[in-house]
């Protein structure tokens, strides 16, 4: 403490993660990860604070479709679209609306947690906080959860479906709570970073004095302390050659990165006096970009949408289509963005576009295979050892990522003072003083 903070961060390939952009043409397209609510504060917090610009999504036409034919199609029109919502789904659309803010609302309540200071060892813990129910949606699949509520199977099956297809890649048997947060990430004020939102991570980090970026990739994790040594970690990491293994010792171990066996760089834990298992998997999702004008007749159209939803991947094979925006998108052909569970074939490339210049694919292990239980509680680990990607059980998102963070800042924290006993130096309150988020 007392402004000696050394922080050593350890990344295999680029700060960000699963965000990433992708230049195709002249023009830079999100690949990763790519809206962002509007009431999610802390990223807007983030972009105010490193002078950084919003790029808001614009108004577009979008369809449902289920492989035969459109289930819901966009007029174009916000009131026409939304009396072919309400035709086909009655009052179930203003119902809908109404709990998912209600969610949003209720979770909100974090911030106002966290800016007082409090922490939460497990995720359970942390979302209890904020609603005493929604540890429960985490043991309910989401369909089984909105037809208690009340809806029906067709909204279910199509509206609902589709959203969770193309923002998670999965089916309403996911877990209810990260179902319902799928269902707030529809809507004209969504925004994102200009320049791409890994914007974001890297100059929070870049510009932190404190934190020495590591270009190498961590191997494992052993746990060394005796009663003599405080620095109780000794992590072991690898270049891009994987040659000359190093290592280096640590007081605090903070792990940003999913633990899952199906990851591409796992992290061996050794002596542990508990075993550390990490069940599950991620869920792979794989995002095609490709330059070249859309066939409308092949789903069964005479002039092309601008995005088209699957509510039914299985038939489809694609997930969800996107023309992309740029704003100097001047080009012969758009750019469009296809979502799949699986490599997309180039016959069904050229079925579904002509003219193709250009093509680039992500595989991402995007976010957890959600069940109807909770596989990753706790931010702890052990005695100083933490883990943020826990939150991702919950829900997957940038925000979520963030508020894990503070979280897990938090908690660190609190467990150093009261390890080394500062907690009773009179200059140190008892409680955790209130942070503000330039501070972190």
């Amino acid at each position: 403490m007392n402004g000696n903070l050394e922080i050593d961060l350890y990344e295999a390939r680029h700060v960000g993660g699963r965000l990433a952009t992708v230049t195709i043409g002249n023009n830079t397209y999100e690949a990763g990860g790519s809206i962002i609510h509007p009431r999610n504060m802390y990223m807007q917090k983030f972009v105010k604070l490193l002078g950084l610009d919003h790029v808001t999504s614009d108004e577009e036409k979008i369809g449902i479709w289920n492989g035969d034919e459109f289930v819901f199609k966009d007029s174009g029109c916000t009131i026409v679209s939304f009396i072919q919502l309400f035709y086909r789904y009655g009052f179930q659309v203003f119902k809908l609306k109404r709990d998912v803010n209600d969610v949003i609302t209720n979770f909100e309540k974090i911030y106002e947690l966290q800016d007082a200071g409090k922490y939460f060892a497990n995720i359970t813990a942390l979302i209890s906080a904020v609603n005493e129910e929604f540890p429960k949606w985490l043991q309910i699949p989401m369909k089984d959860h909105l037809l208690h509520m009340g809806y029906t199977d067709r909204l279910i099956d199509e509206l609902a479906e589709a959203i969770v297809v193309v923002n998670y890649g999965q089916d309403t048997d996911i877990q209810s709570f990260v179902g319902l947060v799928s269902l707030a990430a529809v809507g004209s004020e969504l925004w994102a970073v200009k320049g791409g939102n890994k914007e974001v991570p890297e100059n929070l980090i870049y510009r932190n004095k404190n934190v020495n970026v590591v270009r190498s990739r961590v191997t494992k994790i052993r746990y060394t302390a005796d009663n003599s040594d405080s620095q109780q970690y000794e992590v072991t990491h690898m270049n891009e050659d994987n040659t000359d293994p190093m290592t280096a010792k640590y007081d605090i171990v903070i792990i940003a990165a999913p633990l899952t066996s199906d990851q591409e760089f796992p992290i061996e834990f050794v002596n542990f006096p508990e075993g550390l298992e990490f069940p599950g998997r991620y869920q792979t999702t794989h995002a095609t970009f490709v330059k070249a004008d859309i066939k409308p007749e092949y789903f069964g159209l005479q002039k092309s949408l601008d995005s088209i939803f699957s509510c039914n991947p299985t038939k489809t094979i694609i997930s969800s289509v996107s023309r992309m925006v740029s704003g100097s998108n001047k080009d012969s052909s758009p750019v469009w963005k296809l979502f799949s569970r699986k490599p997309l074939e180039m016959k069904l490339i050229h079925e579904m576009f002509s003219n193709v210049t250009e093509m680039r694919t992500f595989v991402w292990k995007a976010y957890p295979h959600y069940l109807s239980n909770t596989l990753h509680n706790s931010f702890k680990l052990h005695d100083a050892l933490y883990h943020v990607n826990a939150i991702e059980w919950i829900a997957s998102a940038m925000e979520m990522s963030a508020i894990s963070g503070r979280n897990v800042a938090i908690l660190a924290y609190n467990d150093f003072l009261q390890k080394h006993g500062l907690m009773q130096h009179k200059e140190i309150p008892k409680d955790i003083p209130k942070t503000r988020l330039d501070e972190l």
